[in-house]
């Protein structure tokens, strides 16, 4: 009696504890970006969770411990022997000078060598982190753009249904002159064709709208596309031309280039190092077992001679400054090609700018009191259909080239802040 009381008040509540544990399954395995998401956590998502930027990560770390160990003298050697060994006995006492030797030996490489290869793998480190630094300046612009891209999708496709309800008054329009045998079947059919083909433009803006949120999920290493905030955000105002261009010296991809130069430069250094001789100290310590004899100590030093430069030494130094003068000009190019696209950027944001404001101001109000006319003009027979769905089709391409315009005008002022990204001061 007391089993099926307690059966009784027991399953009931496994019942609700195994409903609350589902509950709390499924709110932990909600994702944190199940609300929309704004553009600022995305860019700190990206920072964080990009697969290549964790990759460079890495590699600048990488560079920085080559940094510490390259500048290191190589290890020494120890030497273990048997001398003078008798093959017939294998004894040490036989004869004399048979002895177990132990020695140690330290290479010193060229004179400064070591300190000059240390200082170019440092350099090479800070390029890796100025790499860094540019890269994610530069996922931050991808991502701004597919963003951009998505909202413009977005909002093209709620004006395009708009229009959808703006050509319904068109084909009303048409049916009523044609019941009261003032229009034709035909300005009907157009009408409803006008409007019934804004269909395909709203599938086409869907699949755009579908093909940007996947590129957003996969800068962000998401398995799913994201649901993102509705609202355009506010970017960074662009700096003036001549900022821009100021800036440019600070632009973390041409600081990891500069560096590159630098350390080509460094690297002429290291090779002409190479004419100077390799010294190797070594020391030897001998224990002799025969009867009466010594020990032996021996000591010695080494030199390489670089004393045919043609085929090495020099085509080595060659190579370096053939390596450091490609590192220059690769360097200047690049600085060119910012300036170039700092300029075009800043150009075209300006247009944008007036063609945005002129389009708010007079053609989009315009385009739209011409279509109200012709309607109008239309419905008391003093127009035809076809200027009617001219007018109308005006609205929709003057609307959708405004939403362009500030899809754009904002994309310019995102490369115009990518182009002037600062670095970090080196040390």
């Amino acid at each position: 009696m007391y089993t099926n009381v307690l059966g009784r008040f027991t399953r009931p509540a496994l019942r609700g504890n195994r409903l609350l544990a589902g509950v709390l399954l499924l709110l932990s395995a909600t994702p944190a970006w199940a609300a929309p998401l704004s553009l600022q956590d995305a860019e700190a998502i990206a920072l964080r969770q990009n697969p290549g930027l964790g990759a460079l990560t890495q590699k600048v770390a990488e560079l920085r411990h080559q940094a510490v160990a390259v500048a290191q003298l190589p290890d020494p050697h120890l030497a273990l022997g048997a001398v003078n060994l008798p093959l017939n006995s294998f004894s040490m006492n036989q004869q004399q000078m048979s002895m177990l030797s132990v020695g140690l030996s330290q290479t010193f490489p060229s004179f400064g060598k070591l300190g000059l290869e240390g200082q170019q793998a440092g350099v090479e480190a800070r390029a890796a982190a100025d790499t860094l630094r540019g890269q994610s300046a530069e996922l931050v612009l991808l991502l701004r753009r597919a963003w951009l891209q998505a909202l413009y999708a977005e909002d093209a496709v709620a004006t395009v249904r708009h229009q959808e309800e703006v050509q319904a008054e068109s084909v009303q329009a048409a049916l009523a002159l044609y019941r009261s045998a003032q229009g034709s079947q035909a300005d009907v059919l157009r009408a409803q064709l006008a409007r019934d083909s804004l269909a395909n433009d709203i599938s086409k803006l869907q699949a755009e709208e579908a093909s940007d949120l996947a590129q957003i999920a996969q800068i962000l290493n998401l398995p799913e596309p994201p649901s993102i905030e509705k609202q355009w955000p506010n970017l960074p105002p662009p700096p003036t031309l001549v900022e821009a261009e100021a800036r440019l010296s600070g632009q973390p991809l041409l600081r990891a280039a500069q560096a590159q130069t630098r350390s080509a430069q460094i690297g002429v250094q290291v090779a002409k190092r190479s004419y100077w001789p390799e010294v190797t100290v070594s020391v030897d310590y001998g224990q002799d077992f025969y009867p009466g004899s010594p020990n032996w100590l021996s000591a010695g030093v080494n030199l390489s001679l670089p004393i045919f430069p043609g085929d090495r030494q020099d085509q080595d130094v060659a190579a370096a400054r053939a390596k450091a003068l490609q590192a220059q000009y690769r360097y200047d190019d690049q600085h060119l090609a910012l300036t170039q696209q700092a300029r075009a950027t800043f150009a075209r944001y300006e247009a944008l700018k007036a063609q945005l404001e002129r389009t708010d101001r007079h053609l989009l109000p315009t385009a739209r009191n011409a279509f109200s006319a012709t309607l109008a003009a239309y419905s008391g027979g003093r127009a035809d259909m076809s200027t009617v769905l001219r007018t109308q089709k005006e609205v929709l391409d003057y609307a959708l080239t405004r939403l362009q315009y500030r899809r754009d005008l904002a994309l310019s002022a995102a490369e115009l802040d990518f182009l002037t990204t600062q670095g970090a001061t080196q040390p």
